[in-house]
């Protein structure tokens, strides 16, 4: 299996619309778990560090924009987080790293932490209850990536 920094290569020369927002320092990544009551799994602030947040345009992971983890918009851990506890009443447990216009929202299972890592879940708006994604965050990346990568004839 490819390492992330190899398949995030192979997405950047494959796809024109990739967008990352810039590796999020310590202190940032401290602050924003600070925000959310809750620590955040290892693999997720690897994640943080390295690109910040980003992806796929219109498919972008949340995280911290401009090493600024008070940030409320749209495609932040925070600004995401906050306004799915408003709109759907998203439990504290949960932190999204990803949320559209379909009302599709996944999270961290943050209460659900084991040896420094958390399950990665899709939060149903409507029944409220969660469904496994991944056991990981670094699980969830790694398909991620590889999903959106143009496959070769």
């Amino acid at each position: 299996m490819a390492d992330i920094a190899s398949l995030v290569q192979t997405l950047e020369r494959s796809h024109h619309d990739v967008f990352w927002q810039g590796g999020a320092s310590a202190e940032a990544i401290n602050e924003l778990e600070a925000l959310l009551g809750a620590l955040l799994p290892a693999s997720f602030r690897d994640f943080l560090v390295s690109y910040g947040g980003g992806g796929v345009v219109e498919e972008e992971i949340s995280g911290i924009e401009d090493d600024a983890p008070v940030l409320e918009n749209r495609g932040t851990v925070y600004g995401d987080t906050l306004r799915c506890r408003a709109d759907y009443g998203l439990p504290a447990g949960l932190a999204v790293i990803y949320c559209d216009d379909n009302d599709a929202v996944w999270c961290l299972a943050t209460d659900e932490m084991a040896n420094g890592e958390c399950p990665v879940v899709s939060f149903d708006v409507f029944s409220k209850t969660n469904s496994p994604i991944a056991g990981d965050f670094r699980s969830f990346f790694l398909e991620y990536l590889t999903l959106r990568i143009p496959k070769t004839k």
